[in-house]
């Protein structure tokens, strides 16, 4: 069995021989490190780690045609740019500290409309030329297939858009605006998945909301009720017409509070369960016995010694593989902190937890 077919089994609560793993991200600090630690150069971590790989079709899917890419001002230590998404941000030139964000491309109505011309899932270009021969060798694709990004949501897209601030306060000042953008994402995506969709069988669907922080949502299980759960049940209706098997959602912090709503609506399956933030796996398969869960081993463990390392999967991984459903996975995207020699550990171990049949 590939990694693929293991895939399909796990989320399917089946024990197949062969444990699926992949890895959500890799910091590009963390890959030049290991590069210099014994990662072969031009070669991938999961290559040369043999673990499974996503991997996304060559589709534009977000504003297109982007801004372009601007630079506004600039000092010693960052600069501040506009992003192809319309966003004003501070950038640090070090690359290890996530941006200040300043502005984002819409605040009113007349700013939505305004964008909308970059928000048209017919313009062309979005599929590559190539897109024919893409699609006839996805079959044989060796990786998992995933379709969607940060653009497959209905909190995370609109903060792109609005900001964390500005999305809040709509929230409460422009409710209509809320429904109206989210009515227009939902024909957006399903225009511009149709073909994708048609033309390949994915193995999953990834739906990117970050909504959370260290003790709990950022928005409440009543707003997400109402400004979200519509336009979910509606995608989600129409990936399975279209022959979605596994709607999978991502969201960094605790979203425990969260976990019922989104279940209720369609989702299969949930990642990365940051430790950091309170999200015990062990604790959440007791919870809801039929979530399919991706992730949940602390990163921060591979900092440390193997000892550490094994310490932690000891806490999760037997009673996680017995339960079934479940796919090992770091709580976020390896940092530089791993070195080399730990995340092949880690692993290893886990490949050796699971050929126990504990």
């Amino acid at each position: 069995m590939n990694q693929r077919q293991a895939f399909h089994a796990l989320l399917s609560f089946e024990r197949p021989d062969t444990l699926c793993q992949f890895e959500w991200g890799y910091w590009p600090e963390a890959l030049d490190r290991w590069r210099s630690e014994g990662l072969p150069e031009g070669v991938e971590p999961w290559d040369a780690c043999g673990i499974a790989h996503y991997f996304r079709p060559p589709i534009e899917i977000y504003l297109y045609p982007p801004f372009p890419r601007e630079v506004l001002e600039e000092d010693g230590d960052t600069v501040v740019v506009r992003t192809e998404m319309g966003i004003v941000c501070r950038e640090s030139k070090t690359g290890l500290r996530l941006p200040q964000f300043l502005k984002h491309p819409v605040a009113t109505r007349d700013d939505f409309e305004a964008i909308k011309e970059r928000l048209d899932p017919k313009t062309p270009g979005r599929y590559p030329a190539n897109w024919d021969e893409w699609a006839k060798a996805a079959p044989a694709f060796p990786h998992l297939l995933c379709l969607g990004r940060r653009e497959n949501g209905f909190f995370g897209w609109l903060r792109e858009l609005m900001g964390l601030e500005g999305l809040l306060m709509a929230y409460f000042e422009q409710p209509d605006l809320i429904h109206e953008i989210c009515r227009y994402h939902v024909k957006y995506l399903q225009t511009l998945y149709e073909r994708a969709l048609r033309d390949v069988e994915f193995d999953f669907i990834f739906l990117w909301e970050d909504m959370a922080f260290k003790n709990g949502p950022l928005i409440s299980p009543d707003f997400v009720r109402t400004f979200m759960l519509p336009y979910y049940r509606e995608m989600i209706d129409y990936y399975r017409q279209m022959g979605a098997k596994w709607i999978l959602q991502d969201s960094d912090g605790n979203m425990t509070r969260l976990i019922p709503l989104f279940h209720e609506a369609g989702v299969d399956g949930m990642l990365p369960f940051e430790v950091a933030a309170g999200m015990d796996v062990v604790k959440i398969r007791e919870a809801f016995p039929k979530l399919r869960i991706l992730g949940g081993i602390d990163k921060r463990a591979l900092y440390g010694t193997k000892k550490d390392i094994d310490r932690e999967l000891k806490a999760r991984l037997p009673a996680m593989f017995r339960s079934g459903g479940y796919i090992p996975t770091l709580d976020h995207h390896a940092p530089p902190e791993i070195p080399y020699a730990n995340f092949r550990h880690y692993l290893r171990r886990c490949r050796e937890t699971y050929e126990a049949r504990p």
